[in-house]
């Protein structure tokens, strides 16, 4: 059934707020924990603590998403990141702060695959083009959030930050009332287990080449969205506003640039595209390690996003042209699990090499992890669907 404009607003009005949240929690949940008194080893661990619940879970709540209205995940999801966070903020949880990132990401990560398996659902043209779309309305919502995020942390406190991040999410979990009802596939034939449909995927190489992608793709990401908000306040000294402008104005070039590369790869192929951001992004990250001022660093940020903020919605529409139609949910919630792997495995790497290196060298290392997604990628140059 083909979809109208107005009929999906809804449902990206919800992606919105979710990329806002998201915003406002990327620069602000770091410092946060640096004003607790959390080393940069303590804040990796936080975030691997995070990164290992979301590996865990994604993929069954991806799987019961084709089985159960993916409506229900997603206000799920938002409801518990918006009731948790606010736990963040309350003196007598702070000791519980790694135990509250693991139930956080064990919950909120059921919004994930089934917003980006409702994507294709709602679909009424390119999915190269809609999954763009979908990045850029949620990345639309990332422009804004860091900079009101530390607006809000500097004029009141970071408690406060994390308290609009929750009225934020819990509105976005009354909007999906809204979003219609779209018909899940199902699986053809009789009813199969979420392992058989797992195994199922796995045993189609192709597939199984782009679950291991993202691993890569996120081994380079945490270095940005983890460490390059401490990075910039303590190296190059900028202050918490100018933290959340650096976002802001970052995010704005990959909004500007996802659905640019994603209409060029319903056209060109999307093996070659895909391949011609990790190649610009590889090189851009480098690029950061270079920057000494918050002028160069935010430059720097501004061409590494252009260049590696359309790689995952490129590699979703690839994911997408792979996957049998009734096991969608199941494929977007394997392929976020592996994007957590990589999360889970670099932030001890991370923390290691700024501790005992030099914090730069964590943006060599980053742009390093970005080679070996070339070379996985161009194993699929000749069973690609371009």
């Amino acid at each position: 059934m083909k979809r109208t404009k107005a009929s999906t607003l809804p449902f990206y009005a919800v992606i919105l707020l979710w990329g806002f949240g998201s915003g406002i929690l990327t620069p602000v949940l770091p410092l946060y924990a640096r004003s607790l008194g959390f080393s940069i080893e303590g804040w990796g661990l936080l975030v691997t603590v995070y990164a290992a619940s979301t590996f865990v879970f994604e993929w069954m709540w991806g799987a019961l998403s084709d089985r159960v209205d993916r409506r229900a995940f997603i206000a799920a999801g938002l409801l518990s990141g918006a009731a948790l966070t606010y736990l963040y903020t309350l003196e007598a949880f702070i000791p519980l702060l790694y135990a509250l990132q693991f139930v956080r990401g064990a919950t909120f990560i059921m919004v994930g695959p089934a917003v980006k398996a409702l994507v294709s659902d709602l679909n009424s043209g390119g999915i190269g083009l809609s999954m763009g779309l979908y990045s850029s309305v949620r990345r639309l919502g990332s422009v804004v959030g860091p900079i009101v995020g530390t607006l809000i942390a500097e004029a009141w406190s970071y408690e406060s930050a994390l308290h609009v991040y929750t009225a934020v999410y819990l509105v976005g979990a009354l909007m999906t009332a809204a979003i219609p009802k779209a018909e899940t596939p199902g699986v053809e034939g009789e009813a199969s287990s979420i392992l058989e449909d797992t195994k199922a995927l796995l045993r189609i190489r192709p597939i199984l080449v782009l679950f291991a992608i993202p691993v890569i793709v996120y081994m380079g990401g945490t270095v940005i969205g983890s460490y390059l908000p401490i990075y910039a306040q303590e190296i190059v000294g900028m202050s918490t506003v100018g933290v959340g402008a650096l976002f802001s104005v970052g995010n704005v070039a990959g909004l500007l640039t996802t659905p640019l590369f994603g209409w060029l790869s319903d056209r060109h192929g999307r093996t070659s595209v895909a391949l011609t951001c990790f190649l610009l992004s590889t090189a851009a990250m480098y690029g950061i390690s270079l920057a000494g001022s918050p002028l160069q660093l935010t430059l720097s940020l501004v061409f590494f996003t252009m260049c590696f903020s359309p790689l995952t919605p490129l590699l979703l529409a690839m994911l997408t042209d792979t996957t049998p139609s009734g096991l969608l949910g199941t494929s977007m919630g394997i392929y976020s699990t592996f994007e957590n792997l990589g999360i889970v495995l670099t932030p001890p790497i991370y923390s290691l090499i700024w501790t005992i290196y030099a914090p730069n060298a964590i943006f060599v290392f980053g742009a390093l992890t970005q080679i070996l997604g070339i070379l996985l990628l161009l194993t699929t140059r000749r069973k690609s669907s371009d």
